[in-house]
């Protein structure tokens, strides 16, 4: 039986699906036509004080989500800095980048991913408690796997 307190994350929680892409209108274009996929919301990201390998160093991106029956999709484009999401294109090329799980308590997760000798590749906390961080879980079967908290919801 599985004890939650000893992993970084429910996997029941699983929602999101990341994949990195070179120019993210040109997917959207392609997944949109093609398969159907979409609407995608489209943002821009400014993480300046996000980490890399345990140093702050910020980066700046494009995303789209789409939902896809139970999951979102996320299309993850850099614009500059530097982040795990660019060693992927330059060492794999686009695809499949991470599985996304929603946490509770994103501090918390990442204590006991360490305790299981998974380093942070990549993480940021803002004030308003939204929270990411991503493990090198592709080790060992080839998946990363991002915890993600949301800020609390206000009435």
């Amino acid at each position: 039986m599985l004890n939650k307190g000893s992993v970084p994350f429910d996997p029941n929680m699983v929602f999101q699906i990341g994949i990195v892409v070179k120019d993210i209108e040109q997917t959207i274009k392609f997944y949109e036509e093609v398969f159907g996929i979409g609407p995608f919301e489209r943002k821009e990201v400014n993480f300046s004080d996000a980490t890399y390998y345990g140093q702050t160093c910020g980066y700046r991106g494009k995303r789209a989500f789409a939902k896809m029956g139970p999951f979102s999709v996320e299309l993850i484009e850099l614009i500059e800095g530097k982040t795990i999401h660019e060693d992927f294109l330059k060492e794999k090329g686009e695809g499949l980048h991470h599985l996304g799980f929603e946490v509770k308590d994103l501090k918390k997760g990442m204590e006991i991913a360490k305790q299981h000798g998974l380093k942070i590749t990549q993480s940021c906390m803002r004030e308003d408690g939204f929270g990411f961080a991503y493990v090198d879980s592709d080790k060992i079967g080839g998946t990363i796997f991002e915890m993600i908290q949301y800020p609390p919801k206000k009435d």
